[in-house]
């Protein structure tokens, strides 16, 4: 045999990443692997050979003579994945590290199947077992380390030869580690390679898909229907900055409660502390426009009087809360009993009855006020909303230009895919473990169930189909297909059509690729359209591990490996791409939204840098507490204030102010309009209403503290198609008010600084100029800090 030389190259590392087991001494685990091993462990070099390159099956040669064969690639690693010996009441002998030892030796020394490697080319990485979880973990972690080291590796990975849930392990941590991943599917003699990532569509493709299921629209308010997401964007924003914080009158923006209620629909699955302002505002908007419905028709004075005092107090404005007036639930009760006996609606009362109430408002007081200590599920605020049949479920207009149904709270559903495996089916009511522990791991999903079979394996998928249905449980065989690794491409495009077929699993929440039971020639056909579907649905797609509890019992272990997201298609460059686009935007809590998905070291630590950005003004007092939170403004980072030699911290709002209206005239080019309305808001929002300092009173010409800029500010926000410009003009016969240029916006937002200098005080003096430009600084920094980091990917 002639032996070739694997000489190591430097920079681009070819590895060989291959799972040791039983196949590689043509067997199968249990005491004739053990007896094979030992004899291995005795035998002379020649009988090794023989050993290692022998089968028992001649049609399945051992893995490593097909990865080896004439014509194969080479290699400048090779990483065997070993198991170590397992402490525990029973022996466990099909522990692999001395097989792997052996194959390690005689590679770097003998020239085990006519290759021969460096000494040290050939490494064992070691796991605890053949279990999906460790092994990805391990493979990963060593894969990121000769990426730091300096190497780009690839990674050939022998598929077809035994452990199964280990293989499937190794694919999802290649895959992670940002590795190409070329599968050698075991198939005779030689194996037939496939690149991984060329089976499957480019992440980016469905990037835009995940932008609009995420609500993400900053990054896509400049492609094709850019008016639609501009709106999107912009509302989003509007209501997101310009919240009420102290119940003095709704959003400055002046929304109405359907498009207040979308809103938050939109983004309160992203549970950040302006998502608890936001439930409590719809919830005033919604209780007063059902007071208002109940007062249309038949009405009675005193009661009606009596309703409107009540939902004061229910909602207090900072004055009600000093006076401290209060109001009880025997409160609620009496007065609709009252206005039934009247015959008189009681809708606004039934509204504040509805018993998920108050855990829901708990849940957002917790998201309000940062409790960290044991805070409420915000799920809780969802289960509520999904409890308001009234609400729409999802965006017609956006399902209308082609994307599916999305709901606002998520789909609770988990598309499961499983081959199917040879169950045993005995007596008259057979047990199934296997899907009895995957139904029971599925506690917080609704499972889809979905099983390819076999001719041989049908009976078990049909008698998973009966069980499943008894407990309520959607689950089918989906289809009958091949199991041979030829059949790859035709089972892929059958499971692809099937799904489709049916209708609505475009919008599951996540897709799970079930392991262990069927056979790898159908498992990775699946695997492959549950990342596909994943992509297309902008839902992740993880792996569920299914094995025996190794008792010999016949009871299952099943795992969803958590960490094991096959389809990322928003890796750290994308994520911050995204963080990047919004910022453009001064989208800040999509931003900070972004950031946070990414890794702990890498990405999330900007988050809240990010959120220093935020326009939304944060007062003290009421008991709040002064730390910061997931959506909180610079007006609550203690730290960040003193690092700006900001010593009134109680003040911060106010200080920031042109700060923050500083930053806002970035936007004076690309959305006038939205700076317009944005700077307007900022102002009514920190300043309120009226009061000496009140917005409305530095906008009337006839008040000691007028500013000319402040006048001309409101009258952009009066045009701006936020505020119906365009119908108001429409109805008096004129042309649509065009936005103003940026050199107009600049001017008026430069007087208004100046204005506001002069005539708002803080202290016993006016605002000062110390810290005007720290926000657009921090902006500029946090910017280039994600260039940076997209370039660095």
């Amino acid at each position: 045999m002639t032996i070739i030389s694997e000489q190591p190259s430097t920079g681009a590392g070819h590895v060989l990443v291959h799972m040791v087991g039983a196949a590689d001494l043509g067997t199968r685990p249990g005491p004739e692997f053990t007896k094979k091993l030992d004899e291995l462990v005795a035998a002379d070099p020649s009988e090794a050979a023989r050993l290692l390159t022998e089968s028992a099956d001649p049609r399945r040669p051992a893995p490593l003579v097909a990865v080896f064969a004439d014509g194969a690639p080479r290699y400048d690693r090779v990483v065997l994945v070993v198991t170590r010996p397992q402490a525990g009441p029973a022996p466990d002998e099909n522990f692999t590290r001395p097989l792997g030892a052996a194959i390690k030796e005689r590679l770097e020394c003998e020239g085990l199947y006519g290759v021969r490697f460096q000494p040290g080319a050939v490494e064992l990485l070691e796991v605890s077992a053949p279990h999906m979880s460790g092994v990805r973990a391990a493979i990963r972690k060593r894969l990121l380390r000769m990426r730091a080291d300096g190497m780009t590796p690839t990674a050939d990975l022998p598929f077809g030869g035994g452990a199964t849930n280990g293989a499937f392990g190794l694919v999802a941590g290649i895959l992670e580690a940002g590795v190409e991943p070329c599968l050698v599917l075991l198939a005779g003699a030689t194996g037939k390679r496939i690149m991984l990532r060329r089976e499957l569509p480019d992440p980016k493709e469905n990037a835009q898909r995940w932008l609009v299921r995420n609500r993400f629209y900053s990054p896509m308010a400049k492609g094709d229907d850019a008016g639609l997401w501009r709106s999107r964007l912009n509302r989003q924003i509007l209501v997101t900055e310009t919240t009420d914080r102290d119940g003095d009158g709704g959003t400055a923006t002046g929304m109405d409660e359907e498009e207040l209620a979308r809103v938050l629909l939109e983004r309160i699955g992203r549970y950040e502390t302006v998502d608890g302002f936001l439930f409590r505002d719809w919830l005033k908007t919604r209780t007063r426009g059902l007071a208002g419905q109940d007062g249309a028709g038949r009405s009675d004075a005193d009661l009606d009087v009596k309703l409107d005092d009540l939902i004061r107090r229910r909602f207090p404005d900072r004055a009600t809360r000093q006076a401290k007036e209060r109001w009880t639930d025997t409160e609620i009760s009496a007065l609709r009993a009252a206005r039934a006996a009247k015959g008189l609606p009681t809708s606004a009362l039934d509204f504040l009855l509805q018993p998920q109430l108050p855990a829901a408002e708990d849940a957002a007081k917790d998201l309000i006020h940062g409790n960290r200590v044991a805070p409420k599920d915000p799920q809780i605020i969802c289960r509520f909303l999904q409890t308001q049949n009234y609400l729409p479920s999802h965006d017609e207009e956006i399902v209308g230009i082609g994307y599916p149904e999305w709901p606002y709270l998520g789909d609770q559903r988990a598309l499961i895919l499983i081959a199917m495996g040879m169950d045993k089916i005995e007596g008259d009511d057979p047990p199934t473990p296997r899907l009895d522990g995957l139904i029971a791991q599925t506690r917080n999903v609704e499972p889809v169930i979905r099983i390819v079979v076999s001719a041989q394996t049908e009976p078990v998928g049909r008698l998973w189909e009966a069980k499943a249905r008894a407990r309520g449980v959607d689950c089918r065989v989906l289809l009958e297909c091949g199991t041979d690794f030829d059949d790859l491409e035709a089972i892929r495009c059958d499971v692809w059509d099937a799904l489709d077929a049916e209708g609505g699993l475009d919008t599951v929440g996540e897709v799970r690729v079930a392991v262990g039971p069927g056979r790898k020639q159908q498992g990775l056909p699946l695997l492959l359209t549950g990342i596909e579907w994943g992509l297309s649905a902008a839902c992740p797609t993880r792996l569920v591990e299914i094995r025996s509890d190794g008792s010999g019992s016949d009871r299952s272990i099943v795992e969803l490996d958590w960490d094991a997201v096959l389809n990322r298609v928003a890796g750290e460059a994308e994520l911050a791409g995204v963080a990047l686009s919004a910022l453009d935007c001064l989208d800040i809590s999509a931003a900070a939204a972004a950031l946070n998905q990414g890794w702990a070291r890498s990405l999330r630590p900007l988050a809240a840098r990010a959120r220093r950005l935020s326009l939304v003004p944060v007062h003290g007092g009421e008991g709040r507490r002064r730390t910061a939170t997931a959506g909180a403004g610079a007006g609550v980072d203690p730290e960040w204030l003193a690092s700006i030699g900001m010593p009134d911290q109680e003040n911060s709002a106010l200080l920031l102010l042109c700060a923050r209206l500083r930053l806002v005239e970035t936007l004076a080019d690309s959305d006038p309009w939205g700076c317009a309305m944005r700077a307007d808001a900022l102002c009514e929002g920190t300043l309120g209403k009226s009061g000496r300092y009140g917005w409305n009173t530095l906008k009337d010409r006839k008040s000691g503290q007028y500013i000319p800029a402040a006048n001309k500010l409101a009258e952009y926000r009066n045009n701006s198609p936020a505020a119906h410009g365009k119908e108001k003009a429409a109805r008096k016969g004129m042309a649509p008010p065009k936005p103003p240029s940026a050199k107009e916006l600049r001017d008026c937002l430069r007087g208004l600084r100046k204005g506001l200098s002069e005539h708002v005080m803080v202290n016993g003096q006016g605002l000062p100029d110390t810290w005007d430009s720290v926000l657009v600084d921090e902006l500029e920094s946090l910017k280039t800090k994600l260039r940076a980091f997209i370039v660095s990917r």
